[in-house]
């Protein structure tokens, strides 16, 4: 039988279940990456499940988890068809980073320059789904599926970049700088990151054709 020919599965979730499934894989990951590549810093690497200060590259989880970020936050995009689905998926992130950012970076290790920085930080998740939002509507309609999801992937790789050097420019007390900052790693992250969300956005596409669109 031709595989064209199959009857596609209609995608068994609602679409309330799909935006917060995929906002808690976001959490996931943004928390394994914190808890883990952020801690990684040599001979000053503390013990596993310890909290300590960041003496590694802050964020440095960015670049590597780029593929994952954009398959989680474009899949349901593209089950959903619906404009503002990537922003919600940041919502449970932001919801909760609330009070986590919070605790973490003005109590346990004061480091942000004010209450402000933590709002701000919680807003940077939904402005990078924006930005999925926005390429996936306007792209041009020729674009193949799996073009526009590579491409939409390149713009969430993009934003996210963009949106934490910002972050971590102007909302710490002491910012990072030098060879050993995030944006000192630009030169091997950022490719890293931009390739990975490219493929990312791809492979959230294929999967997605194998779904008939919810009603």
């Amino acid at each position: 039988m031709d595989e064209t020919a199959r009857p596609k599965k209609p995608w068994p979730l609602k679409p309330w279940q799909t935006v917060l499934l995929f906002g808690l894989f976001v959490c996931v990951l943004y928390g394994f990456g914190s808890f883990t590549f952020d801690l990684f810093a040599g001979s000053d690497t503390p013990p596993p499940g310890s909290l300590a200060e960041v003496r590694g590259v802050g964020l440095y989880f960015i670049y590597v988890e780029g593929f994952f970020l954009a398959l989680v936050v474009i899949l349901p995009m593209r089950l959903l068809k619906r404009f503002g689905v990537g922003a919600m998926v940041y919502l449970p992130y932001a919801v909760l980073g609330l009070g986590v950012e919070s605790y973490m970076e003005t109590v346990f290790t004061p480091a942000l320059v004010g209450p402000l920085a933590v709002v701000g930080w919680c807003a940077i998740g939904p402005l990078i789904g924006l930005s999925a939002d926005l390429a996936h509507r306007f792209l041009p309609a020729r674009l193949s599926s799996e073009l526009r999801g590579a491409v939409t992937g390149l713009v969430l790789g993009s934003a996210t970049f963009l949106l934490v050097l910002v972050a971590l420019s102007f909302f710490y007390i002491a910012p990072q700088t030098g060879s050993g900052s995030f944006l000192g790693q630009a030169w091997y992250g950022l490719p890293w990151l931009l390739a990975n969300s490219a493929f990312g956005g791809y492979t959230a596409s294929l999967i997605a054709e194998r779904f008939a669109p919810r009603p």
